[in-house]
């Protein structure tokens, strides 16, 4: 009897320890308010010094993100400037200068030296030089400071051996005419077959480019080239100048990475520095040793304050948010348990702390949705059902009046009107071309079919005027297109190209292949399109989906087709000159089109 009395007892104990305001009050003053009195009394100075290390650790941390940033930015001008050298064009033009026109020179210097894009710089000074007294550039260079960059010291010597580089920081003697502080990586552009120069590269970003990379951190950061020279930095005062005075440039030299401190008259200071690996450049960050520390000294103050008043009033508070937390946490468990059996119409009054507010939101706000999500389903379910029904109603459609327009034709030829049957047979051609049986893809083949029905309607207006040349070998007619990506091309010609000449019209379509991919070319011998408007044209297609659409969206809406099917890599492209007509260049991925079964409704 006096046995079971104790395991009673022992039981209810148990029992309100496993309660949550209990559990809450115990832990806290168990794993919370003891540990940390003993850790104040036990490890004060053993966690200062961990806590500077840690600081130490950090600040080295925060410097490796700045460099990987510099790192990031000096790779991209590197590989910005081996981008241009290895273009075909610009390999020519350094072997034989003469080889290009200056049209060609001036269509180079736009594709290739004024393409490169990065998001580290938004501005970039390039300029390539070949051997023979020629250079192309992005900014114009007065003779004056051409001759003196190239009979430089540096320059002979690198001009006379191959794959060579070299990164410099121009603040003094400038290249370019807005004489602005530049960064500059200089390479010899050396031929692959022969290992022999055929010119070099300067490829230079603004200093103030560079700039914002070195924010962030505490004190002055610096980027410092192997000379000891301030490169960059937010202090702009001290941009070409050396290091302040008392800091060893040739010991942080000879370190890739490290941490000193640097007692002065003025303080002490600690010196942290990391080495940029691609060009061996140093990120040095002076920081005081007091504005570090100082907040050690002021926070173990302030703890041993504080705690004694937290261990006061720690009781009370913890006795009142374990009651708070508890009695909304039994009624939510309560209302879960009923929301099933409610059809989810259970909601529970917002009340208690924050958090527990926040749960109890989120819960109703969960009943509320699951509540509609079974109300949206079925009303998906229902118009999905209406639109699967309304699509098999409108399939009956475009075929009731293809077949009709045969019958048509059909009459038409019997009672001996030609013309009226060629016109109807292509009619029914373009029709059957637009059903889209096969999808937005279809063959070549098929796109050329219906290129040539609406011509031979075409014909009907325009007569011996217009004539259409088609020079595709057989083998290339499975090659997959965009369906009715031709037509507004082909119609474009016919309204800005045939209508305006007064001599035979002719449109060609060639195809060619190259490399992976599949180039598809529409030319006229209409008149041509202005320099004003082809520079519009280009802008109009290279902008994006923001842009507002233009009166005449039929070359658009094809080359954003193509590149939404594909990808960015492909799409058109136009070329022409006033009096020598105009070339619409299709640039596809080389796949053959999938053979599909046509639908027989």
């Amino acid at each position: 009897m006096e046995r079971g009395s104790i395991m009673k007892k022992i039981s209810s104990a148990l029992g309100r320890w496993n309660s949550i305001h209990n559990r809450i009050f115990y832990s806290i003053l168990l794993f919370l308010i003891i540990p940390v009195m003993l850790t104040f009394y036990l490890l004060d100075k053993p966690l200062e010094r961990v806590i500077e290390s840690k600081i130490g650790r950090s600040v080295q941390d925060a410097l490796f993100l700045v460099n990987l940033n510099v790192e990031l930015f000096l790779e991209d001008m590197l590989q910005s400037s081996v981008d241009i050298t290895v273009n075909p064009g610009m390999i020519e033009l350094l072997k034989d200068p003469g080889a290009l026109t200056p049209y060609e020179k001036l269509r180079l210097n736009d594709e290739v030296l004024y393409r490169p894009f990065s998001s580290y710089f938004t501005n970039s000074y390039v300029t390539v030089f070949d051997l023979k007294g020629n250079w192309l550039s992005t900014s114009y260079i007065f003779n004056a400071l051409y001759k003196q960059y190239t009979e430089s010291e540096w320059y002979r010597d690198m001009i006379d051996k191959p794959y060579q580089h070299r990164w410099m920081f121009n603040d003094k003697n400038m290249l370019y005419s807005d004489r602005e502080p530049i960064i500059t990586l200089a390479r010899t552009v050396t031929d692959l077959q022969t290992s022999r120069n055929i010119g070099m590269i300067a490829f230079s970003v603004a200093e103030e480019d560079i700039r914002p990379y070195l924010t962030g951190l505490e004190g002055d950061v610096y980027l410092v080239n192997r000379e000891g020279i301030v490169v960059s930095s937010p202090s702009t005062g001290m941009i070409g100048e050396p290091l302040p005075n008392g800091i060893d440039a040739g010991k942080l030299m000879s370190e890739r990475t490290g941490q000193h401190i640097l007692e002065s008259e003025r303080g002490k200071w600690i010196v942290n520095h990391d080495t940029v690996q691609i060009n061996g450049w140093k990120i040095v960050q002076i920081v005081s040793y007091d504005t570090v520390f100082k907040e050690i000294f002021d926070i173990r103050q302030t703890n041993i304050e504080i705690i004694a008043l937290i261990f006061i009033v720690f009781t009370i508070i913890t006795l009142s948010i374990s009651y708070t937390i508890s009695k909304p946490l039994k009624l939510l468990k309560k209302r879960m348990t009923e929301l099933e059996g409610k059809q989810f119409y259970s909601a529970i009054a917002v009340a208690g702390p924050e958090e527990i507010s926040s749960l109890i939101e989120t819960y109703n706000k969960m009943v509320k949705e699951i509540r509609g999500l079974l109300v949206q389903v079925k009303e998906e379910y229902e118009q999905k059902e209406e639109m699967r029904f309304r699509a098999l109603q409108a399939q009956i459609n475009p075929h009731f009046i293809l077949n009709t327009l045969n019958n048509i034709k059909w009459m038409a030829y019997i009672r001996g009107n030609g013309d009226v049957g060629d016109m109807l047979s292509n009619l029914g051609g373009i029709l059957e071309g637009s059903i889209g049986r096969s999808g937005s893809l279809i063959p070549l083949k098929e796109e050329i079919d219906y290129i040539e029905n609406y011509i031979g309607l075409m014909k009907l207006k325009y007569h011996d005027k217009l004539s259409l040349k088609i020079d595709i070998a057989e083998e290339w007619m499975d090659q997959e297109v965009v369906r009715i990506m031709l037509q507004p091309v082909i119609e474009n010609s016919l309204i800005h190209g045939i209508e305006k000449i007064d001599k035979p019209g002719l449109i060609e379509i060639k195809a060619a292949r190259d490399e992976e991919r599949f180039v598809l070319t529409v030319s006229d011998n209409g008149p041509g399109i202005p320099d004003d408007r082809m520079r519009e044209l280009d802008r109009r297609l290279r902008s994006g989906s923001e842009e507002p659409p233009p009166e005449r969206i039929g070359l658009k809406n094809v080359h954003d087709r193509i590149r939404m099917q594909y990808g960015e890599a492909y799409g058109i492209s136009i070329s022409g000159s006033p009096g020598n007509g105009t070339t619409v260049r299709f640039v596809l991925p080389a796949r053959k089109a999938e053979r599909r079964m046509n639908d027989d409704v």
